[in-house]
């Protein structure tokens, strides 16, 4: 299969996770990341999804899931250790036209989710289309390596610069000239050093 790449915007959206084990776990704080209204439906939960339902930062249901839960959901999430469930909850979501990942078994997803590096603004992923996750998390971790938490400060520097180079310029063949000029600037050094100011009056210095 040939997936579409594509990032979604979540934010205050009903996503619905079943299952409260240490997958639903990462699955929830993914989705809490992106500031996605998150319910969970599982009898148990792990120590942390506890604290997120007593803290009210997601939506809890201690029972099993049952036909009906999905109604105005725009994602789910199946994370249980029950084929045979998993296999009710895809064909519900699939029903209701709900985008929806069986964790573990690709052939009942109509998304995946791949590996991604997260470094604030700059999100690179991976994916290998469900052939082989472990090459997918080699290449991550290759690639963390490479971007490195100075690209946090990088992407917030040439967000600034962009804003500021829009309102200097008027033509857009100026504003593309000026911020490719920010963009090879040699400041990741700086960065990496922590010097921030000094990159920062690098990059007023070339707008």
């Amino acid at each position: 299969m040939k997936y579409y790449p594509l990032y979604a915007d979540l934010e205050n959206k009903n996503c619905i996770v079943i299952g409260g084990g240490e997958v639903a776990e990462r699955k929830v704080e993914s989705l809490l990341e992106c500031q996605a209204d998150v319910t969970v439906i599982s009898p148990q939960l792990t120590e942390r999804l506890d604290e997120l339902a007593h803290s009210r930062e997601i939506k809890y249901l201690r029972r099993t899931y049952r036909r009906g839960d999905l109604e105005n959901a725009s994602l789910v999430v199946g994370a249980t250790d029950h084929a045979e469930l998993n296999a009710i909850i895809y064909q519900e979501a699939c029903q209701k036209n709900i985008l929806v990942n069986i964790v573990d078994d690709p052939d009942k997803c109509s998304f995946i989710v791949p590996s991604v590096v997260d470094r604030g603004d700059l999100l690179i992923s991976i994916s290998t289309s469900g052939v082989c996750p472990a090459l997918s998390k080699k290449i991550r971790k290759q690639l963390e390596e490479e971007f490195g938490e100075e690209y946090v400060d990088y992407l917030k520097l040439l967000g600034s610069a962009r804003d500021k180079i829009k309102h200097k310029y008027e033509s857009m063949e100026e504003r593309k000239c000026s911020l490719n000029r920010v963009i090879d600037l040699d400041i990741l050094p700086l960065l990496r050093e922590g010097k921030r100011d000094l990159a920062e009056k690098k990059v007023e210095e070339c707008i």
